[in-house]
């Protein structure tokens, strides 16, 4: 169990008299009544209740009288939330709950020029405050943006390679060729590699995807002004889960490993484990990772020949093709 749903055992007559809106939960909890409701943008979350399970840009319930946020990593994304509570519950109690290691203990003085935190409680090296706010904020950033070959590229709070072109990509993109036909990639993040692939073949039909909703709206936003959303499907999915099933003739990734605080694997390792069943024949598989990443060792013993095509940077650069 996450340390933070402890420490709200310990308000649980509070939380039962309401109905609570639930904001970035890390993981389902007993505490979560059936009349609650969570909004989440990480999609390996609404798979249970969908109907209870709701994405960034759904109607928020009426009527809402307790939020709870769970003070997430990228700190950005916590303005953001806080800008929705202002503009769609702003009477609402509000409760924000996060880990020490995750730096809760700075939200006073984050939030010191227009909001007033109080300290409900810690435990289990976390800490509970109850926010009031005192007036609006009006200079809340919900988007960033840079400039990236000719093309602005668009990212909300929070998402991976959200304000500049991040190191594994361009190492990534100076071994990469045109690829042509049907792609598949995993992680869009603010679409700087979407973008690279459909600009480098202009027959290429890109479909992309991620487990966080506010990358894949950020990569919408990217691809729509760059003038190419009739080329690529992006799929707001938990790894491949929400993908119909057929054979690319690439695949490509710079794959994504962190999940809040601690380093998650299992989604991209699911995606190498499968990746013989979602390439034809003949295909590829391109990735970058960390010179500590050890992908190849989960792809189907047989199914690839892999070469390592640069090392560079801190970063290791693969082509992995299917046998026939």
């Amino acid at each position: 169990m996450h340390p933070c749903w402890q420490l709200l055992e310990r308000h649980h007559t509070e939380l039962t008299d309401t109905q609570v809106l639930w904001l970035d939960p890390p993981e389902p909890n007993a505490i979560i009544k059936a009349n609650d409701y969570c909004i989440t943008s990480n999609r390996a979350l609404h798979a249970a209740r969908q109907e209870q399970w709701l994405a960034p840009d759904a109607d928020w319930p009426n009527g809402t009288e307790h939020i709870v946020v769970f003070y997430p990593k990228a700190k950005g994304r916590l303005e953001w939330w806080l800008h929705q509570v202002q503009q769609q519950a702003p009477k609402a109690r509000l409760w924000i709950v996060g880990e020490n290691l995750g730096g809760i203990k700075s939200l006073p003085k984050r939030l010191n020029d227009w909001a007033e935190c109080e300290k409900v409680d810690n435990a289990r090296h976390c800490v509970l405050f109850e926010v009031r706010f005192e007036h609006a904020k009006t200079d809340a950033q919900d988007w960033l943006s840079f400039d990236w070959n000719q093309h602005r590229i668009h990212a909300l709070p929070g998402v991976f390679s959200q304000n500049r072109l991040d190191t594994g990509t361009a190492v990534l993109l100076a071994q990469l060729p045109a690829l042509n036909g049907q792609l598949l990639e995993l992680g869009c993040g603010s679409g700087v590699l979407s973008l690279a692939l459909l600009l480098r073949d202009d027959s290429a039909k890109l479909t992309t995807v991620d487990i966080d909703w506010l990358a894949v709206t950020s990569t919408k936003r990217t691809l729509t002004e760059a003038g190419l959303a009739d080329r690529v499907d992006v799929q707001w999915s938990d790894g491949l889960a929400d993908v119909t099933p057929h054979r690319f003739d690439h695949l490509i990734t710079n794959p994504p490993f962190h999940t809040g605080l601690r380093t998650h694997y299992e989604p991209s390792e699911r995606f190498f484990a499968a990746s013989h069943e979602w390439l034809k024949p003949g295909g590829s598989l391109w990735w970058v990772a960390n010179d500590f990443l050890d992908y190849q060792r989960v792809l189907k013993a047989g199914a690839f020949d892999v070469n390592q095509v640069a090392h560079e940077r801190g970063f290791r650069v693969f082509e992995a093709k299917r046998r026939r």
